[in-house]
Parts: C-alpha cells; sequence; structure tokens
C-alpha cells in the first residue's frame, strides 16, 4: 500500500478528484495566501540590533541553507508593508521574535508579533521567542520599557477611534503576555551572554525543528492542517508517537538556588546512568507553552524529584509543580523523591522559616483556594522520605548525588517497590 492509499485508509485523506475540488475552494477563501517561500520570518526592532545580533543570526541562518524573511531585503519594492509582512507571517513555517529592550516601541513590531501569536494559537505555527537583553517578566507583566511604550501608543492614538485604539492595544498587550508563556531563549543566560553561542543554538534548533516527516513535506499539508478534525487527528497521533521518548524522572528547583551548581550536577548524573530526565533546558521544549510542558512531563515521568531549597517557595511556578506532583501521586501512584537542599524537612512540613513566610505573602495577592493547595502540597512533601542535604557526609553533595542516581535507577528497575517511598514515615530512618 503507497503513502497516499495509506492515508485514504486512515480517513485523512478524501479521493482524488474531491481532494482536488476542496484544494481549489480553499484557496480561493484565502485570497491573502501566499506561497511558502520562506523556512523563517524574524521579527526585531532595527536600532537594537539589525547591525548586530539580528544580522548575524540571519547571516548564520542563511549559511545553513534556511530561507529567512527579513524585511530590508525580502520584500518587492513598491510592496506595502504592512500586508506584505503579515503574509510574509502567515506563510513561512517558523517565526522568531528578538524581543529587545525597544521592541514594543514600534507598532510595526507589536503587529507583526499580533499576527504571530494569532498563527501559534489558530494553526499551530512554530514560535521561537529571542529574549535579548530583557526580563522575561517584564514582557509578560507589561513593566520597565515594555509598559512605558504601550502608554506612549495609547497617547498617540488619541486621534483614532476609541474602537481601533482599545482593539489594537488589546491585541498588543495579548501578544506581549502570550509571547512570555512560551520557552525560547535568554540572551544573558546563554553562555554568560556570548551572542556567538546564542545564534548556534538557534541555529541547530531550527534545523531540526524543519525535519519534518514526509506528509508534513505535501504541498496541501497546510490546507489539510485547516481543517479542525484533520489537525486535531494529526495532533493525536504525534503525541502518541512522542510517548515512547517520554522521560522518566522529572526535576523540579528553584533556578537560583542550584541551577548551576547542584541541580546541573545531579541531571548530569541521572543522564550518565541512562535515566531519561526532563529538565527546564531541555531544547526539545523550545517553541512550546511553559506551563503546559512542564505540566505534562509531570504527568508523564515516574518519578518527581523536587528540589525544596531555601527560595523556592518564593517561585509560584514551583508552588505549581510541586502541587500537580501530589496530585499525580494520589491518581497514579507515582514516586516523589524529595531533596532538602540546606533546608530543614520540618521547615517544610510546617511551613516555618522561609517557607512560612512566603506563602504569607502569596496569601496577600493569589486566590485562596490556590494557596491552600500550595500550603498542602508542601506539608505532604515535607512528610515524605527524601534525603536532607547537609545531613550527608557532613553536606558532601557528590556523596548525595550519587545515592539519589543509585536510589532511582533502582526504582526504575523494580518499580513494584516503589510504594514504601511515597508514605510519611520518618526520614531520619533513611538519612546520613
Amino acid at each position: 500500500m503507497n503513502k497516499r492509499n495509506a492515508l485514504y485508509g486512515l480517513g485523512i485523506l478524501p479521493p482524488l478528484v474531491p481532494l482536488s475540488v476542496y484544494a481549489y475552494k480553499a484557496l480561493q477563501g484565502r485570497g491573502c495566501a501566499v506561497p511558502q517561500n520562506h523556512d523563517v520570518f524574524l521579527s526585531f526592532r532595527g536600532p537594537d540590533s539589525r547591525t548586530g545580533f539580528a544580522d548575524f543570526l540571519y547571516s548564520s541562518l542563511v549559511a545553513a541553507g534556511v530561507h529567512v524573511f527579513r524585511d530590508d531585503d525580502a520584500l518587492p519594492i513598491g510592496e506595502e508593508i504592512g500586508p506584505e509582512l503579515l503574509r510574509a507571517i502567515r506563510s513561512c513555517r517558523i517565526a522568531i521574535p528578538i524581543i529587545s529592550v525597544q521592541y514594543a516601541q514600534s507598532k510595526w513590531c507589536l503587529r507583526e508579533l499580533a499576527e504571530i501569536m494569532d498563527c501559534h494559537r489558530e494553526h499551530g505555527k512554530s514560535v521561537f521567542p529571542i529574549f535579548y537583553k530583557v526580563d522575561v517578566a517584564d514582557v509578560s507583566n507589561l513593566r520597565g520599557r515594555f509598559g512605558a511604550a504601550l502608554f506612549e501608543h495609547r497617547k498617540v492614538y488619541r486621534d483614532s477611534s476609541e474602537e481601533e485604539r482599545v482593539r489594537d492595544l488589546s491585541e498588543w498587550r495579548k501578544a506581549l503576555a502570550s509571547v512570555a508563556r512560551i520557552r525560547g531563549w535568554i540572551s544573558q543566560t546563554i553562555a554568560n551572554g556570548h551572542e556567538g553561542e546564542l545564534v548556534k543554538i538557534v541555529v541547530a534548533r531550527v534545523l531540526t525543528e524543519l525535519k519534518t516527516s514526509w506528509i508534513e513535506r505535501l504541498p496541501l499539508f497546510p490546507i489539510l492542517m485547516s481543517n479542525h478534525h484533520i489537525r486535531s487527528l494529526y495532533y493525536y497521533y504525534s503525541k502518541e508517537k512522542r510517548r515512547h521518548s517520554q522521560c522518566q524522572v522529572f526535576l523540579a528547583f528553584r533556578g537560583p538556588d542550584t541551577r548551576y551548581g547542584f541541580a546541573a550536577y545531579l541531571y548530569i548524573s541521572l543522564v550518565a546512568a541512562k535515566i531519561r530526565v526532563f529538565y527546564d533546558d531541555d531544547t526539545s521544549i523550545i517553541g512550546k507553552v511553559i506551563s503546559d510542558e512542564l505540566m505534562n512531563a509531570i504527568d508523564h515521568c515516574k518519578i518527581s524529584i523536587p528540589i525544596l531549597s531555601e527560595n523556592f517557595a518564593s517561585s509560584s511556578w514551583c508552588l505549581r509543580e510541586l502541587s500537580y506532583m501530589v496530585d499525580c501521586k494520589k491518581t497514579k501512584g507515582q514516586t516523589i523523591l524529595p531533596i532538602f537542599y540546606k533546608v530543614k524537612p520540618s521547615h517544610v512540613k510546617y511551613l516555618t522559616d522561609c517557607f512560612g513566610d512566603r506563602l504569607r505573602e502569596y496569601e496577600k495577592r493569589c486566590d485562596r483556594d490556590q494557596c491552600e493547595k500550595w500550603k498542602e502540597a508542601l506539608k505532604k512533601v515535607g512528610s515524605f522520605k527524601g534525603w536532607e542535604s547537609e545531613r550527608i557526609n557532613n553536606g558532601h553533595e557528590a556523596v548525595l548525588v550519587k545515592r539519589v542516581v543509585q536510589e532511582v535507577s533502582r526504582l526504575l528497575k523494580n518499580p513494584q517497590t516503589h510504594d514504601r517511598h511515597l508514605h510519611p514515615l520518618n526520614i531520619d530512618s533513611i538519612l546520613g
């Protein structure tokens, strides 16, 4: 059976003649559609990066054989910039918005971003954001230059109709908040801000994304994917295929406390033991909604290892992860192996010291029910068996990592023996 007949059998492709008619009608309904001539659309604020980072990235992508659209050399002479840019966004497979300090000062950049995020939401377009010398939280919460830029646009729009002003400003706010939720690259954190290394990483990820299956290269694939039912079926089978490579262990930690120290060492050691570990720096989640990927990873892992450090409860993300771990333990019997990193288990269990302080702060500004869930999760995990770092060989972290790896390896080989590690017992019985 050839590939086309196989698709007929699955019900993904209709017979040839109706498909041709369907394609013709679909193209008629897409008067603004253009041929997909480019792989990547670069969106950037010229004064920030046109002759620097953006140019370096563009040249490197082109050198790697990637067809890149950028507004200074891909637009035909005499075209109106606005409509042509929007058509280019729709036709490219990957969009890379370079969110820099002055990005939001440009209405064109904001219009591009709004269209990019609309295509991401409606058609699953890949979006790989680069947060270039900016704080992601500033982008998400419209702080600093981003909030000021939106305020200035509002003043400039004074002569426009109220409806137009409200619509555009709302779309721009929504686009900035949405792109901040997608996992991308933060320039300052890549190789200590070394831009050459960041460019290499971005190019490698783009090339990986462009390696597609034969069905995705069909000329009619974009048209087929415009149908909700076909798109849902395609994503379902793609997800099932990915399940075979699901990670076994989920690491949760507060970045500033342990990312470049203990957490990194533990991750490397687990991988060296041939254990599949989900780490929030995993390049496979670039371009995906962070919250969805984190919860999905916890859901499919067999073991979760929360590294409860001094500032763990300072992160609402960490608390959400911990709460979902506890839910998965209740519903699926998953294992939680906590590491109390330079904190006492009693501080976690009884919400004292820094853990109590952080929860009281959340109670002032967060949903009450959410705070209660976080409290219960901390209390629960604080009573589980685990490791107290400062009691392992006088705080020798290499010894602690070795013990964690040994225990994880044992549990993965003998899953039926994991239940005794899930119940609240005296932690002193396994420490030291």
